[in-house]
């Protein structure tokens, strides 16, 4: 075989070469961008860094300008193959698509605090560098136009239609922006990218209902302390803003429950309640079948009935504006914008669970009891020989969140109970007479309702209304002695010294993920 010239197999190797050495500057340049910032970095601290001589910068580049315009072009490439390329393959699975975007957004090898930092820095000079404002705006708006489009596959998938597209897809880079500047700022054995991650995904879940899973649990760190400090501030326990998100977003999407399908035996007999905002309208309609109505005219938003119960003959009457609708919520008589808004229903052991928003793949309520203080998970129906044995109404000088908390602290209870949470408002506690729900219901800002439902396994005295168990009583008392320290400006006294439980931590975490939504309004 005739021997090759040496020129026929040098240039391989010699690229090979080159493009390696290129990329040591471009890396050892991100370094010194990462210390000193674009204005302090130069030549020589760059090839220190690279362990080179100085003449070879002029080799692969024209001037310091063109290495650091190099390097976030590379930032910017790394970005576009590692995040825009794998979300964008996914965009037919919105969910799917933005669960990557969340997890490749995140992950080290992009939002690591050396490459995050060296972004910021060069933000901070673009408005004077048109080269730095093209690459970092570029990519800016390349990101939000995929992000923007899977948000509307989103509200088209889940028929969302009075979402804003651009607003939910702002909020979300807002989430994931914030997230970025806290690594720009953290070392990287303090940053916990699993939090981070669980945030985004509970802005998300915010937003759709059901669509996005729930958080992972989180386990304590090796030292005993939770692994995410996850606190609430002072603030967010009497914060009108922050009340109206909860309503829209924790509390219209979940199961809340109403009654007890004893409650209402006979064709015609009917239940109200109202629940952070939501009036609700339960109406047996036949024998074997229950219905759900938002209970609110169609024409001004009015109660129709304000009863807690009673019976109705056929039909439901709003006499202000001569309407009539029947049992079945269809109109009958008079001008209006048309029927009664329906309500999803379900009725897990005969209990009556009502909720205003759902969407696609969201959980049934047979299987949204969570399990507290390590009792066995809730079943509902190894609950259904319960019968209802009475209601009754506490007021509480208390933000909602505070008597929530105390339930999730995990606190010893007395031996032979369990205890069950219904997301993100309710507590079933069974013993081996029966069982007793609590609902605590936001009033106003710094204020809320307890409703306690009881149900008993055998005929026993209706619990009188000032009859108030010792434990409840206390979760009370310091849940108002924690409202007026907030209010007094105790801040400290949001949060609990030492780990707290996961349901607890995870509790927090997602009205911290509504708070910039508050903030915003």
């Amino acid at each position: 075989m005739a021997k090759k010239k040496a020129n026929e197999i040098a240039p391989v190797p010699e690229r090979a070469s080159r493009a390696r050495q290129r990329q040591r500057l471009i890396d050892a340049c991100i370094s010194a961008l990462h210390i000193h910032g674009p204005s302090r970095t130069t030549v020589e601290k760059v090839v220190a860094l690279a362990d080179m001589s100085p003449g070879i910068v002029r080799f692969y580049f024209d001037s310091k300008d063109a290495m650091l315009v190099a390097s976030l072009a590379y930032l910017a490439s790394e970005f576009e193959e590692r995040v825009m390329v794998p979300v964008s393959q996914l965009k037919a699975t919105p969910v799917k698509a933005l669960q990557q975007l969340v997890e490749l957004y995140l992950d080290p090898e992009i939002a690591s605090p050396r490459k995050v930092s060296v972004w910021y820095s060069f933000w901070g000079e673009a408005s004077s560098r048109q080269e730095y404002l093209e690459l970092c705006g570029k990519k800016d708006e390349d990101f939000a136009a995929l992000v923007l489009d899977l948000i509307e596959r989103m509200i088209a998938q889940t028929g969302q239609t009075h979402l804003d597209a651009d607003g939910v897809a702002l909020g979300l880079i807002g989430v994931l922006e914030v997230l970025w500047q806290g690594i720009a700022f953290t070392h990287e054995a303090q940053i916990d990218r699993d939090a981070a991650k669980r945030r985004s995904i509970a802005f998300l879940r915010s937003v759709f209902p059901g669509q996005f899973a729930a958080p992972a649990r989180v386990a304590a760190s090796g030292n005993g302390a939770q692994a995410v400090p996850a606190s609430v501030p002072a603030w967010a326990y009497s914060n009108s803003a922050l009340l109206a998100v909860e309503r829209d977003r924790l509390f219209r999407p979940s199961w809340q429950l109403v009654g007890h399908e004893a409650d209402i035996p006979r064709v015609g007999d009917y239940l109200t309640a109202d629940l952070a905002g939501e009036r609700v309208l339960v109406v047996r309609t036949a024998p074997a079948k229950i219905l759900a109505f938002r209970n609110s005219c169609r024409k001004r938003p009015h109660a129709l009935l304000m009863e807690r119960s009673g019976h109705l003959t056929d039909t439901i009457g709003c006499a202000a504006h001569e309407l009539v609708y029947g049992l079945d919520g269809k109109l009958r008589t008079g001008a209006t914008a048309g029927d009664l808004i329906p309500l999803e229903l379900e009725l897990p052991g005969k209990f009556i669970l009502v909720r205003a928003l759902a969407g696609r793949n969201a959980e049934p309520a047979s299987t949204a009891l969570l399990e507290i203080a390590g009792a066995p998970s809730g079943d509902w129906e190894s609950l259904a020989d319960l019968k209802p044995a009475g209601s009754s109404d506490l007021v509480v000088a208390a933000d909602w969140k505070l008597m929530v908390e105390q339930w999730l602290e995990a606190l010893p209870r007395p031996k032979g109970t369990r205890r069950a949470f219904l997301t993100p408002n309710q507590l079933l506690e069974v013993n081996a007479s029966g069982a007793v729900v609590l609902q605590v219901v936001p009033e106003s800002p710094g204020r809320c309702r307890i409703r306690r439902l009881d149900y008993s396994s055998a005929r026993r005295k209706t619990p009188s209304p000032g009859e108030v168990p010792a434990w409840l009583q206390q979760d009370i008392d310091v849940a108002q002695s924690m409202q007026a320290g907030l209010a007094a400006g105790m801040d400290a006294a949001a949060e609990s010294a030492g780990p707290i439980s996961e349901q607890l931590q995870e509790f927090r975490a997602g009205i911290a993920v509504l708070l910039p939504l508050a903030q915003g309004a």
